[in-house]
């Protein structure tokens, strides 16, 4: 039973967005060793703003 909970809330935080700061911490971590990351505040700004600034096919 614990199993299927944690299962079902790993994939709520996969399709929430949730997990993203854990990937980009992990990512950032291998390939920028020396670099200190970005906060997870300066992470989902940059997220936002990037968002904005590339709307793609969103409509106005």
């Amino acid at each position: 039973m614990k199993e299927h909970l944690r299962a079902i809330w790993d994939y709520l935080k996969e399709i929430s967005g949730e997990n993203a700061y854990d990937r980009y911490l992990a990512v950032h971590t291998a390939t920028h060793p020396g670099k200190p990351p970005m906060s997870r505040g300066e992470f989902y700004r940059a997220r936002q703003d990037e968002k904005f600034a590339n709307p793609g096919s969103r409509c106005p």
